[in-house]
């Protein structure tokens, strides 16, 4: 299988060496095709082995469909939604499940656009883009009321900023998302540049087919790509929530300086770096988990107070 796909990206990257040289544009086309495209779902054994017990399934319709997931805890509590990353399923983040239920939260789990149980995008199967994910996002909120954790991995944390933001409007009753309590950041790349460079130099996209996907996938998403870089987005709001950082210092799919960048520039922020790690295992490394879940209990803590001070004043 390893060597099968060792072949299948030697050959896209020959075949980009090709139009790199002879029609850029074309290359463009099939790097924007490929950026788009998300890898093939994982088994369904796989998932099931890894849904924590119990819990309540649910569909929730946004604008251009239906995203699926499950909700565990009893609604009207604080609230902790999971976020997966581009091409993930919110199963991959099953480990902080019941551990936030045992500290008193609803924990509502999804999965993006055209990711895992949910529905196609408008575009059909096995493509989406940030804003859909980001607009997916906020309609879920809407259904189960005010995060006061979101704990997103990887690309989860841009969608889920896009989704406190203007990036998240487009529909009828489309409005971004209200400021969680806190945000628990895992393996979060922090800029669009940084993901496209590491896509590009993975398939071999020369500088010129670079230039005319970038192109493209602006205008596909209606957007500048640099608005959904994380510090982009979070400079359009006057107040942050406090922010967890966890990153593994040998991730190689989002650079562990950026996230550094990221916790310097954040008022109130925690860096947290692993070892060895990687770019997934994070997600179910105990010294995590636990740390995620001290972090959602004590913003669950001042959802609270903040709660009972309204009732004893109002």
């Amino acid at each position: 299988m390893a060597s099968e796909k060792s072949t299948i990206v030697r050959t896209i990257r020959t075949v980009f060496a090709h139009l790199e040289d002879r029609s850029p544009a074309l290359g463009g086309r099939l790097a924007e095709y490929l950026w788009f495209r998300l890898p093939a779902p994982p088994r369904g054994a796989l998932r099931r082995g890894r849904t924590p017990s119990g819990g309540e399934a649910f569909e929730v319709r946004w604008e251009h469909g239906v995203v699926r997931g499950r909700v565990y805890g009893d609604r009207g509590r604080p609230t902790a939604y999971l976020v997966h990353g581009w091409g993930g399923w919110w199963q991959q983040l099953g480990a902080f499940v019941q551990p936030l239920v045992d500290e008193g939260l609803c924990v509502v789990a999804f999965d993006g656009p055209s990711h895992g149980d949910s529905g196609p995008d408008r575009r059909g199967p096995r493509t989406t883009t940030f804003v859909e994910m980001a607009q997916a996002l906020a309609a879920v909120e809407r259904e189960f009321g005010r995060a006061t954790v979101v704990v997103a991995h990887s690309a989860g944390a841009l969608s889920t900023m896009a989704a406190m933001s203007d990036l998240a409007t487009g529909g009828a009753d489309a409005r971004p998302m209200p400021l969680p309590e806190a945000l628990a950041f895992i393996a979060a790349p922090t800029t669009i540049a940084g993901m496209l460079d590491t896509f590009s130099r993975a398939l071999g996209i020369g500088p010129r087919s670079v230039e005319v996907m970038r192109t493209r996938a602006e205008r596909r998403i209606g957007r500048p790509m640099d608005d959904f870089d994380l510090l982009t987005q979070a400079s359009s709001h006057p107040r942050l929530p406090r922010l967890l950082l966890v990153h593994d210092t040998d991730d190689a799919e989002a650079s562990v300086s950026a996230a550094v960048e990221v916790s310097n520039a954040w008022h109130d922020s925690r860096l947290v770096l692993t070892e060895g790690l990687g770019h997934r295992r994070p997600l179910w490394d105990p010294a995590v988990v636990k740390q995620v879940v001290e972090l959602g209990a004590t913003a669950a803590d001042a959802v609270r107070a903040e709660s009972a001070a309204a009732r004893r004043t109002g």
